[in-house]
C-alpha cells in the first residue's frame, strides 16, 4: 500500500493494517518531520509583475480599469512570511458534506475590521489585535471604538465600500427586529442589559463611531474571531448596494421576490443572499470571491478578487495564488484517502484527529506533504457535567454534593482511556484550563484525577450512597439501584468510545452507566429543557477577553453550554428574572466574572479571571478526562509562505494570511 495510491476501500479494511502501515519505514510513531519536496524546481517568480498576469490582460482588454484605481489609497501591506510570491495555481482543498462551510470562511474569508495579528491567538492582550479591513482607535477607556474604513476601499464587484455598509450593517442587518425576533448579539448591547443598542454614529464618509455607557472590553477581540454573521466583515460591513434590493425597508416588493422563489418571506430571502458560501453573486472584500458556492456540483470553487486592497511589501497586489478548489466530499475517510494520495493544497479540518495522525504523518513524504503543529484552543477531551438543577429532587441533590463528583472522578481509568481512545496522546486533565493559557493551575488540572478505587469507594459512601443491593450496586435517592444516563453528541463519536471505559470504572464501585448519544440538535434542546442527568462535552480553554457566550465550563454564565446548572445560567442571563438563584459561592464567581467581562484594562481583568477559575477548582462542576492533543495540518510541500505550526485561533488559518501564500 505504501508505494501505491490509497482507495477507500484499501483504508477501510482493517484497523490492524492500518497501524502497521502506520509505523513502517522505521520513523517514530509521531514523527511529524517535514517530507522532503520531491517535485522538480518551481518556475522563477516573476517579481516585476504588480498585479497578476490574468488581470492584467483584463485591464489591457478595457475590461477592468487599472490597478491604482481598483486599490485603496493606503491599501493594507502584507509582508510574505519567507519569500515574494509567484502569482497563478489552485489551491486544492475539501469539505465533508454542504454543512462543513466554516472552513470556506477561515480560509477565504477572514477578513474582519480588526484581525488578530499573525502568530497569536488573542489572548495575551489588546496589543494582538491589528487592523485590517478598518484602521481603529479606543476612546474614553473603552466606552468609544471608532473604525475608519481606507479611502478608496471597493467591494469585489468595484462598488465603494463606505461607513453606509457599516450602518446598514447595524442598523438593517444586526439589529433588525425582523432579522432576529428572539434578541440581538451582545455586542450590540449595552453591558447587563437584552434591549438597549449601543449607540452608533456616522462621522464620515468612511468612519464611524461605537458609543457605549460602559467599557466593551472585549468587543475588538470579538470581531477578531467572530464569524457570527457570514457575509461582511464578522457583521460590522455589508454591501449595501446589493443586499438592499432583497431588504423590505428599501424594497417594498421584498416579501414577491421571496414568494417567486417558494420561500416564505423576505427575511428567508434576506439571510439566503446574505451569505457568501452560498449565493456566488454576493460582493466581498476576501482575497477570493467564491464563483462556484456550496450546493452546486461536487466542488466550491473561488477566483481571485481584482479588487482586493492589500499589496505585499513590494507593492505588488494579493492575493498570490489564482483560485481556491474545494471538492465536497461525503465523509472524512476520502477526505484523508485525498490527502495520503497527495491531492491536498493545505487542509486542517475534520482529517485531524489523534487516530489519524500517526497515519498522516508516516504517508507524508509519499504524499509530497509535511505536517504543521496547532496548539489546540480546547483544553480537555471529555468532560461530564452533571446537571446541578435538574427537576427531580433526589437527583439534584446527589448531584450537587461535591464528595459525589469527587468519588466518581477516582473511579475513571484516565490513562486506559487516553490509551484506547485517544492514540496515548494527552494527560489526565480536568476541567481546567491547559498550560499554555494564563491561568493555568497545575492543582486544578490534577486534583482527583488518579485512578483510586478505595478513593472513589470513601467519597460516594461520605456522599451518602452508603447502601447497596445484593449484586453491589449502590442504591440511588429513588431506593433503586443508582444508573446515571449519560447523554452524549454524536458530534462527538470518540466521547462514546470513552464512555464504555468510564462505564467499566463506575461500575467497579456501584454506579451504573447508561450511554445516549444523540444528534447536536436534539442535544441543544435537551440541554436547554434541562433535562439531561449528565452530558458530555469537550472544553475550550479559558478566554479573558469574552463575552457572556464565554467561560461557560467555568462559571455558569451561559445557558447553551453551562451543562451542569441550566437554571442557575437563566438566572444570571436574566438577572434574576429567570431560572433558579444560585448558591452564595456561585453567586460571588459570577460577580468576579461580570468584572472581568467588563473590565478594559487587560491586567486587572486578569485578577478577576483568577478569582472565576480559583472558584471553578472549589466548586468542582465537571469531570474532565484528558488534556486535548494539539492539533495539526497538512500542507503541500509546494505550498510557500505557510507557518511551520499556527498559533492556536478559533479562525485558522485565517491569522496567517493566506492570501501571501504561493505555489
Amino acid at each position: 500500500m505504501t508505494e501505491h495510491a490509497f482507495t477507500r476501500r484499501s483504508l477501510l479494511r482493517g484497523g490492524g493494517g492500518l497501524l502497521l502501515l502506520a509505523t513502517a519505514g522505521g520513523c517514530g510513531f509521531f514523527d511529524t518531520s517535514p517530507a522532503k519536496d520531491a517535485g522538480g524546481p518551481a518556475a522563477a517568480a516573476d517579481l516585476s509583475a504588480k498585479e497578476a498576469p490574468q488581470l492584467a490582460e483584463l485591464v489591457k482588454a478595457g475590461k477592468l480599469p487599472p490597478l491604482e484605481q481598483r486599490l485603496p489609497k493606503n491599501p493594507m501591506v502584507v509582508t510574505p512570511l519567507k519569500e515574494p510570491g509567484r502569482y497563478g495555481g489552485t489551491w486544492a482543498s475539501a469539505i465533508v458534506g454542504e454543512d462543513d462551510f466554516d472552513w470556506l470562511y477561515y480560509s477565504l474569508g477572514y477578513e474582519p475590521l480588526v484581525r488578530l495579528k499573525p502568530g497569536t491567538n488573542g489572548q495575551k492582550g489588546p496589543d494582538d489585535i491589528v487592523p485590517n479591513v478598518a484602521e481603529f482607535e479606543v476612546q474614553d477607556d473603552g466606552r468609544v471604538y471608532v473604525f475608519r474604513l481606507r479611502e478608496g476601499l471597493k467591494w469585489s464587484d468595484g462598488q465603494p465600500c463606505t461607513a453606509d455598509d457599516m450602518l446598514f450593517a447595524f442598523e438593517d442587518v444586526a439589529t433588525y427586529h425582523d432579522l432576529h425576533t428572539t434578541g440581538v448579539y451582545d455586542l450590540y448591547l449595552e453591558n447587563g442589559t437584552t434591549d438597549e443598542l449601543v449607540k452608533v454614529e456616522k462621522v464620515d464618509e468612511r468612519t464611524v463611531r461605537y458609543v457605549y455607557k460602559q467599557p466593551k472590553a472585549g468587543l475588538l477581540f470579538q470581531i477578531a474571531v467572530s464569524t457570527f454573521e457570514r457575509g461582511g466583515a464578522a457583521g460590522f460591513l455589508l454591501p449595501k448596494h446589493y443586499l438592499k434590493q432583497f431588504h423590505k425597508k428599501y424594497n417594498p416588493d421584498a416579501d414577491k421576490l421571496a414568494k417567486e422563489r417558494q420561500l416564505e418571506d423576505w427575511t428567508q430571502l434576506f439571510m439566503n443572499k446574505n451569505d457568501v458560501a452560498h449565493n456566488a453573486d454576493m460582493p466581498t472584500l476576501h482575497p477570493w470571491k467564491i464563483t462556484n458556492p456550496v450546493g452546486k456540483g461536487t466542488a466550491v470553487v473561488a477566483e481571485r478578487n481584482p479588487y482586493y486592497w492589500k499589496v505585499d511589501d513590494k507593492g505588488r497586489q494579493l492575493p498570490y495564488i489564482d483560485r481556491f478548489r474545494a471538492e465536497v466530499l461525503g465523509d472524512v475517510e476520502v477526505e484523508l484517502l485525498k490527502i495520503m494520495n497527495g491531492e491536498i493544497g493545505l487542509q486542517l479540518r475534520n482529517f485531524n484527529t489523534p487516530e489519524n495522525k500517526p497515519l498522516i504523518a508516516q504517508n507524508a513524504e509519499k504524499g509530497k506533504y509535511r505536517l504543521f503543529d496547532v496548539p489546540s484552543r480546547l483544553s480537555n477531551t471529555m468532560i461530564l457535567q452533571f446537571n446541578q438543577t435538574i427537576k427531580d429532587d433526589g437527583l439534584r441533590e446527589l448531584f450537587q454534593k461535591k464528595d459525589f463528583r469527587i468519588g466518581l472522578s477516582y473511579a475513571i481509568n484516565r490513562q486506559e482511556i487516553i490509551d484506547g481512545v485517544y492514540a496515548g496522546q494527552g494527560e489526565p486533565w480536568q476541567a481546567a484550563p491547559s498550560k499554555n493559557n494564563a491561568l493555568y493551575d497545575p492543582e486544578f488540572a490534577k486534583q482527583y484525577t488518579e485512578y483510586d478505587v478505595a478513593k472513589a469507594d470513601e467519597f460516594l459512601d461520605k456522599a451518602g450512597l452508603t447502601e447497596k443491593d445484593s449484586d453491589g450496586r449502590r442504591l440511588g435517592p429513588d431506593g433503586k439501584p443508582l444508573i446515571i444516563t449519560v447523554m452524549a453528541s454524536t458530534e462527538f463519536p470518540h466521547h462514546v468510545e470513552a464512555l464504555e471505559f468510564v462505564k467499566k470504572g463506575w461500575e467497579a464501585v456501584g454506579v451504573g452507566l447508561r450511554v445516549d448519544p444523540v444528534a447536536g440538535t436534539l442535544f441543544t434542546e435537551r440541554t436547554m429543557g434541562n433535562q439531561p442527568q449528565c452530558s458530555t462535552y469537550t472544553c475550550s480553554d479559558f478566554d479573558v477577553i469574552t463575552g457572556t457566550g464565554g467561560d461557560h465550563y467555568y462559571v455558569p454564565s451561559n445557558s447553551g453550554s453551562a451543562r451542569y446548572a441550566i437554571r442557575w445560567a437563566q438566572w444570571y442571563g436574566s438577572k434574576g428574572k429567570s431560572g433558579d438563584e444560585p448558591p452564595a459561592p456561585v453567586r460571588a464567581q459570577l460577580e468576579a466574572f461580570t468584572k472581568m467581562r467588563t473590565e478594559p484594562d487587560f491586567t486587572k481583568a486578569l485578577e478577576h479571571a483568577k478569582e472565576v477559575v480559583k472558584a471553578a477548582k472549589e466548586q468542582f462542576y465537571a469531570i474532565g478526562i484528558s488534556s486535548y492533543p494539539d492539533e495539526y495540518g497538512i500542507v503541500s510541500t509546494a505550498f510557500k509562505n505557510v507557518p511551520d505550526s499556527m498559533a492556536s485561533a478559533p479562525v485558522n488559518p485565517g491569522p496567517t494570511q493566506p492570501e501571501q501564500y504561493s505555489l
